[in-house]
């Protein structure tokens, strides 16, 4: 992925009235702490700038280049929590954790699960999905939005486990066996199967009594 690029403004003010006096104004406060600080910085960003930046991004904490307007070094920060109205949605406040650019990270990343699978297709299996993330150790410009699982490939009862992961400098730190997904018999057709199977033997053991009771007549 390519980190987000976000400018930062510094904010003079904080509380409540003024926080609500800067959401009109089309800003949105922001906390932005680590990497060394010894003080949280009180911030704000462009409201519009940050809802845009959001909406192109998939996966689930964002990383981001602060651009900061007073002319400080611009920095690298992870979004680690945002605040929004329950009703309008609208992004009340965030918190934006800076991480040293050329160190590497631990995240939590999200799977996908890709590609069409003859199995599935056919009716005879179902997908059951069993991890929906993974943790990896990474540059925070490597950092995957999320990551694409193939299942294309897969017989019914295989299975696909972290260590079946290809990353490249990507490190996955889950654990080689921990199962991500599997293919597991759709029970649906096993009972329609069965339920056949029994109808047949049943029909059958029609079959052979009234064979019996005319083999007896005809005596």
């Amino acid at each position: 992925m390519g980190l987000i690029n976000l400018t930062v403004h510094p904010r003079a003010e904080t509380g409540k009235n003024s926080n609500r006096r800067l959401r009109e104004s089309g800003r949105t406060p922001a906390v932005i702490y680590g990497a060394g600080r010894k003080e949280a910085l009180n911030a704000e960003v462009d409201t519009h700038e940050f809802r845009k930046a959001l909406s192109g991004f998939s996966g689930q904490f964002p990383i981001f280049t602060l651009n900061h307007a007073d002319g400080s070094p611009a920095t690298v920060a992870v979004l680690r929590e945002m605040q929004r109205h329950p009703v309008s949605d609208m992004v009340y406040h965030c918190d934006l954790f800076e991480i040293p650019e050329n160190k590497e990270i631990e995240m939590e990343v999200g799977l996908e699960f890709v590609g069409e699978n003859k199995v599935i297709r056919g009716g005879d299996g179902v997908l059951e999905v069993v991890q929906r993330s993974i943790s990896v150790l990474t540059l925070p410009a490597d950092l995957p939005d999320t990551i694409d699982v193939d299942i294309s490939e897969l017989e019914l009862n295989d299975k696909i486990t972290a260590g079946d992961l290809g990353l490249g400098t990507v490190k996955v730190l889950t654990p080689d066996d921990e199962i991500l997904a599997k293919i597991n018999p759709n029970t649906l057709v096993a009972i329609e199967d069965e339920v056949e199977e029994a109808e047949g033997e049943e029909a059958e053991g029609e079959e052979t009594a009234e064979e019996s009771e005319e083999e007896e007549s005809s005596d």
